[in-house]
C-alpha cells in the first residue's frame, strides 16, 4: 500500500509541476448575478435568487483551458399551506458550488468567448423559519457554461457568463419529489489576468 501510495503521490507531483509548464495564462474572475430557475415549483417558491461566483481560468496552449472555482447562491422564499387553513411559511435556500469545467477559447476581436463544459460539486440546505423543518444534501451534477470577456485596459477585463447547472433535490426533500434546484445562472463581472 505504501509503495503504492508514494506512486500516486509522485504521479500528482509531476501532474503539478507539469500544468504550468503548459500554462499560457491565468486569469481570476469574480462575477454577480442571478439564477434563473427551470423547475415550476422552485420558481413559484423563491424566484430568482442572487448568486456570485469566482472562478480561475487557466488556459493552457492552443484553445484548451481548465476552470475550477466558487459559488454561491442565497434565496428566501415562502410556502403556502392549501387546505382549511391557510398558512404561509417563511423559507431559507443556500448553495454553495465548486464547477470544475473544460474548455475551449475563441478570440473574435477584442473579445474571447469561451465555451465549456464539467461538473459541478453542490451542497444545498433549506430551512424553513417557523417550524422544524432542515434539509441539507449535496450532489455532483454535470454544467455547460458560456463566457465572455472584452478587455478594458491592462490586465483588466468585462466579463459575462451563463452557466446550466441541472441539480436533482432528492425524495425526501420539503419542496416535493426529485424537484430541480438548478438552472440557468446569468453572472456579471471582471475579469483580471495574473499572467
Amino acid at each position: 500500500m505504501t509503495a503504492r501510495r508514494a506512486a500516486f503521490g509522485l504521479a500528482a507531483l509531476m501532474t503539478l509541476l507539469a500544468v504550468p509548464a503548459l500554462a499560457q495564462e491565468l486569469s481570476l474572475s469574480v462575477a454577480a448575478g442571478g439564477l434563473v430557475p427551470l423547475a415550476r415549483d422552485y420558481r413559484e417558491i423563491y424566484g430568482p435568487g442572487l448568486s456570485v461566483e469566482a472562478d480561475l481560468w487557466l488556459k493552457l496552449r492552443g484553445h484548451l483551458g481548465i476552470a475550477a472555482g466558487f459559488g454561491s447562491l442565497s434565496d428566501k422564499g415562502l410556502a403556502l399551506s392549501s387546505g382549511e387553513e391557510e398558512a404561509a411559511y417563511p423559507l431559507r435556500f443556500r448553495r454553495t458550488s465548486i464547477p470544475v469545467v473544460l474548455f475551449y477559447e475563441i478570440k473574435a476581436g477584442g473579445a474571447r468567448v469561451r465555451l465549456g463544459a464539467g461538473a459541478s460539486f453542490h451542497s444545498f440546505r433549506e430551512t424553513w423559519q417557523t417550524v422544524d423543518l432542515d434539509y441539507r444534501a449535496s450532489k455532483a451534477s454535470p454544467r455547460l457554461v458560456a463566457a465572455a470577456s472584452i478587455g478594458l485596459f491592462g490586465r483588466l477585463s468585462l466579463f459575462g457568463s451563463a452557466a446550466y447547472d441541472p441539480i436533482r433535490a432528492g425524495a425526501d426533500s420539503p419542496l416535493g419529489v426529485t424537484v430541480d434546484v438548478g438552472g440557468i445562472q446569468i453572472l456579471g463581472g471582471i475579469s483580471c489576468r495574473i499572467f
